[in-house]
């Protein structure tokens, strides 16, 4: 497969604009994993709890296709409009998502994103200058309840609940029916500094996340749609091989689509945090990246 991406503006803006949706375009959860057995009905690592029928058969059947490898590796094609550029993407479960851009067929590293849940770190090679920060040192990141955990849910396509610090039960949410689809939504966003509306599309039969949208009450805030349109099979469990996430306020909207090939499931996998860029690199805050889409 190939993958084609100019040098130059393109491609700098298509691994700028990739950190910073996926920095500023969501709302999340902060979630600490479980041991598997705990509470009542645990199912891979999410237990069931006290809740109505419907629910309860929902969220053990999304459980259930929860790989239960802690590490996975894939190509990735990212698109933005009529930019494009390859790149790999790394995960470890609780630990890090490591995405990085490249041109020229792979051969240049043009752009890298690193999450982990003590911090968010972006490098632009391009224009030599990079980002690191705490997120509960960035004002609209903490207030929103924005962590890693936020993107590891979506990237991993599991339920959270904004502002919740544990792991989600079935009694955390509720569920309605709709032909051959079921809408999940929260009970509650667990704080109430979190006025946002989450809901998860689920497919009956499969128990697969067709897209989980995060709605802000704050109509200036940026809206997301997370969609999932196919799968494949990691550790034998279905795994969202094609995701495009859509991001928009009252004035703009952005759409990037993930298109993951070659995803393999390795629990041995290391990846080793990204070192500070050389002297040559200009450190600017998340400030200076937030004015630069407005």
């Amino acid at each position: 497969m190939k993958y084609i991406v100019s040098i130059g503006k393109s491609a700098a803006r298509t691994s700028f604009v990739l950190c910073m949706i996926l920095v500023v375009a969501s709302c999340g959860s902060s979630r600490k994993a479980v041991k598997e057995g705990e509470g009542e009905g645990a199912v891979s690592g999410i237990t069931t709890g006290k809740a109505d029928k419907l629910t309860r058969t929902t969220v053990a059947k999304i459980a259930s296709n929860r790989p239960s490898t802690t590490g996975i590796t894939a190509k990735a094609k990212v698109n933005l409009g009529s930019l494009s550029a390859s790149g790999t993407l790394k995960m470890r479960r609780d630990e890090i998502i490591q995405c990085s851009l490249s041109a020229l067929l792979g051969l240049m590293e043009v752009g890298r994103l690193e999450l982990t849940p003590e911090y968010f770190f972006y490098q632009d090679r391009i224009n030599h200058e990079y980002v690191k920060a705490q997120w509960a040192g960035v004002p609209q990141l903490r207030d929103a309840g924005i962590n890693f955990y936020t993107f590891q849910a979506l990237f991993w396509e599991e339920l959270f609940v904004p502002g919740q610090q544990e792991e989600p039960t079935a009694s955390d949410f509720e569920t309605t029916k709709n032909g051959n689809q079921l809408e999940v939504h929260p009970k509650t966003s667990g704080n109430a500094q979190y006025a946002i509306a989450v809901k998860f599309l689920v497919e009956a039969a499969s128990g697969l996340i067709q897209q989980t949208s995060v709605k802000p009450s704050v109509a200036s805030a940026l809206h997301l749609n997370w969609t999932y349109t196919d799968w494949t099979k990691v550790d034998g469990k279905s795994f969202p091989s094609d995701m495009t996430m859509s991001a928009s306020s009252q004035a703009d909207k952005n759409e990037i689509r993930f298109r993951l090939s070659n995803v393999q499931a390795d629990s041995k996998l290391k990846v080793e945090p990204s070192p500070l860029p050389g002297s040559n690199y200009s450190h600017i805050n998340i400030t200076r990246l937030f004015r630069r889409l407005q």
